[in-house]
């Protein structure tokens, strides 16, 4: 639904008294998100021919944090999806063959 109907739609819901009903089941789902972890990874930019120069760890901690935001979005609309503002938050990292691949955990922020 594009985003200019969303709001005229919500509007008559809470006219018609749907309202409380609404945010009551918006406050549920964002009680039940739990922790989300989403992964990222950075090839080695010495592999490159001729080699690139550029932060792998860094790139892969970026990527590994984006893809935990898409997916709080995705499944926790109530939740924000500030890393910083995510409770419990962990991020590994861990070479492999290529590269480095980071995962970030974290219990996103109500609200």
């Amino acid at each position: 639904m594009p985003k200019r109907t969303i709001v005229p739609a919500l509007l008559t819901m809470a006219l018609a008294g749907a309202g409380p009903v609404l945010l009551a089941e918006c406050g549920a789902l964002a009680a039940e998100c739990g922790a989300i972890s989403a992964s990222g990874r950075a090839a080695n930019p010495l592999n490159y021919d001729p080699p690139k120069h550029y932060d792998m760890e860094a790139l892969a901690k970026a990527r590994a944090i984006a893809a935990g935001r898409a997916a709080v979005r995705a499944s926790c609309p109530g939740s924000s999806s500030t890393w910083d503002r995510a409770g419990q938050r962990s991020l590994f990292c861990e070479g492999y063959a290529g590269g480095l691949a980071c995962e970030a955990t974290a219990t996103p922020a109500h609200g």
